[in-house]
């Protein structure tokens, strides 16, 4: 009697192991995901590469296309006739919400979602600013940058907020806002050289 109550058990654990490794991988998000590329004018074309390979062209901006999640970067260089190339990045960052497999489906559901790539999410939107090749005046010059300074500036505090917000004894919210203070100084670094460099109409 004891030994068939084990195996039962044991019979009944197997099943639900295998009903929670074919539907963990759902409790969350799925693998791909829609991403939207635009551009500042719009109307530019932007490729999209992912380990050193071209994957995607959207042209003309905006456009939304569809990616697979992945913990890779995916690099967006853009290009518009009378204005410099310009590239960014979609960055993939952990996304909160597969903790909850923790609870739901367990350990073998974040490796499932692991091995599928979709404990990973891009950005959903990335705007790239184009530099005109040439600036009618100093001033036209300094007024862009500034711009695009004061605009980065707005979106990188709304970075150190969403961080302090987010913060909970689990995460290590120093190391996260010292990262966004390191990137926040080598893009307004980034900013003031492209400054510099920008060609103005003699």
């Amino acid at each position: 009697m004891k030994s068939s109550f084990v195996w039962r058990a044991g019979l009944a654990l197997a099943v639900i192991a295998v009903a929670a490794l074919s539907g963990c991988a759902t409790i969350t998000k799925s693998s791909s995901q829609t991403v939207t590329i635009d551009t500042r004018p719009s109307g530019a074309t932007c490729t999209l590469t992912r380990g050193g390979k071209r994957f995607a062209i959207v042209n003309p901006t905006p456009g939304a296309i569809s990616v697979e999640k992945s913990s890779d970067a995916i690099s967006v260089s853009c290009s518009k006739d009378g204005y410099q190339e310009a590239a960014g990045t979609l960055e993939s960052s952990f996304q909160a919400m597969t903790f909850g497999n923790i609870i739901f489906g367990g350990l073998i559901g974040v490796a499932v979602d692991a091995a599928s790539g979709a404990m990973h999410e891009y950005q959903p939107l990335i705007t790239i600013t184009l530099t005109p090749k040439e600036f009618a005046s100093e001033a036209d010059r300094d007024a862009f940058f500034a711009a695009m300074r004061d605009e980065f500036l707005i979106e990188a505090k709304e970075v150190t907020a969403r961080i302090e917000k987010q913060c909970n004894p689990q995460l290590d919210c120093d190391s996260q806002l010292r990262a966004a203070e390191v990137a926040k100084e080598a893009r307004l670094a980034d900013i003031e050289k492209r400054r510099l460099l920008a060609t103005v109409k003699k």
